[in-house]
């Protein structure tokens, strides 16, 4: 008797349909804003969102609070599409359309590697640190508040050998449509050089001061001029005006929307380093 019941409820056991992982969890803008404050890359967390079940608030206040707390425009437009499937195959023949005639495979920053193959560089969101705010208060400006941005590492993972390479900037649907919550104008990245700290542990780049002379940005001796063509459709080609020298730069945004200034909460880095030949 015994081991019939045993047997009943092994067999009812087995017989209970399996959930899947990705039933059992319900991705919400939360999960979205803790990954990306991980410092999981973009690619990771999109790859997340399109393997999961989801339940996200895309309203326009919630994008925008999104974006201005440092997540990228490719994750927000993922979001978009996996709450509104049926603009799928429209918003995906539009992309193609976009890029068609220009080498872009997917939205993002590219660099041209030897063989000519585009290369990704992933975006990363700096620290953004205030300096000392009391000695510039207590001498009246005369000594100014500066700020940093940094990211870790002392050298980037994404190594360039050429000195003189092209980039693409190839635009999400979000940052193409205007859309505030992902509106990038890559004219807005500044081409800095970027500096070791003396523990290693990170590299940076002052990105202003507020003085008695007023606010200024980064420093002229720490950006390094590019000329950037639009291709069509939002799809630019940059490249630096003069040579690199073998170390570490990034493509500097200040975060915020088009036009805005100073340095936000949202400001992201593309790091990479030049290598010596």
């Amino acid at each position: 008797m015994g081991r019939a019941i045993a047997s009943i409820i092994i067999a009812a056991a087995v017989a209970q349909p399996a959930v899947s992982a990705n039933e059992e969890e319900m991705l919400t803008n939360e999960d979205v804003l803790v990954m990306s404050e991980a410092g999981l890359t973009e690619r990771v967390i999109v790859a997340k969102i399109m393997a999961s079940e989801t339940d996200f608030d895309i309203s326009r206040e919630e994008l925008v609070a999104l974006s201005n707390a440092g997540v990228g425009a490719s994750v927000l437009e993922a979001m978009v599409k996996k709450t509104v499937p049926s603009a799928g195959p429209d918003a995906t023949t539009t992309y193609a359309q976009r890029f068609e005639g220009t080498p872009c495979p997917a939205s993002g920053l590219f660099f041209e590697d030897e063989q000519g193959e585009l290369r990704g560089i992933d975006p990363q969101v700096p620290q953004i640190r205030r300096g000392n705010t009391v000695l510039p208060a207590v001498t009246g400006g005369i000594i100014p508040a500066k700020a940093t941005a940094a990211v870790r590492g002392a050298t980037s993972d994404t190594r360039i050998r050429s000195r003189a390479p092209t980039f693409w900037f190839c635009p999400s649907d979000l940052e193409y449509s205007g859309n505030p919550a992902g509106m990038v104008d890559p004219r807005e990245f500044v081409l800095v050089v970027l500096k070791a700290s003396k523990n290693r542990e990170e590299r940076s780049v002052d990105v202003g001061s507020v003085g008695i002379t007023g606010q200024t940005g980064i420093p002229p001796r720490l950006i390094r001029r590019a000329k950037f063509e639009n291709v069509g459709f939002g799809v630019y080609r940059i490249t630096p005006r003069s040579s690199l020298k073998p170390g570490e730069y990034g493509f500097f945004h200040p975060g915020g929307r088009s036009g805005d200034r100073g340095v936000s909460g949202s400001a992201k880095m593309y790091a990479f380093g030049v290598d010596r030949r």
